[in-house]
């Protein structure tokens, strides 16, 4: 079940101009959301629960997500046709979506998204308080 959908990209761009973007085919929006919902968990599903927040609907659904993944999925719809020059907007906005992932994911910034039990997940690469390990090289 996809997170957004083509009327909330409406809050952003006007249908006319999302319909010549995808030649009125709708499969081409939806490409658009899952790779922008791809792109996101790529980034932040490491440190938050996106099953969870994926799956909210409506007004339960975090704002600030909301909103970058529907810069991301818009900036991947020009992406499609105009794949030398897109219009600096899009990119400002993609720009932005990016750069507020990293901060989500590196914690520079406060979210109210779902927390992953990070003691539980493994590939992290340090626990606080690890020490280097006796008889290592570096001990």
């Amino acid at each position: 079940m996809a997170f957004i959908y083509k009327t909330d990209l409406l809050s952003y761009i006007d249908e006319s101009t999302v319909n010549q973007l995808t030649d009125n085919t709708d499969s081409y929006v939806e490409d658009a959301i899952l790779s922008a919902q791809d792109r996101i968990f790529e980034k932040i599903s490491p440190r938050f629960d996106l099953a969870v927040e994926f799956a909210m609907v409506g007004a339960a659904r975090n704002r600030s997500l909301l909103k970058h993944c529907v810069s991301l999925s818009i900036y991947y719809l020009f992406q499609r046709l105009y794949t030398d020059i897109l219009p600096e907007g899009r990119v400002e906005a993609m720009s932005e979506a990016e750069k507020w992932l990293n901060d989500t994911y590196e914690g520079k910034i406060q979210v109210s998204l779902t927390k992953n039990n990070e003691t539980k997940q493994t590939g992290w690469p340090l626990k606080w308080g690890s020490e280097l390990k006796k008889g290592s090289a570096n001990y």
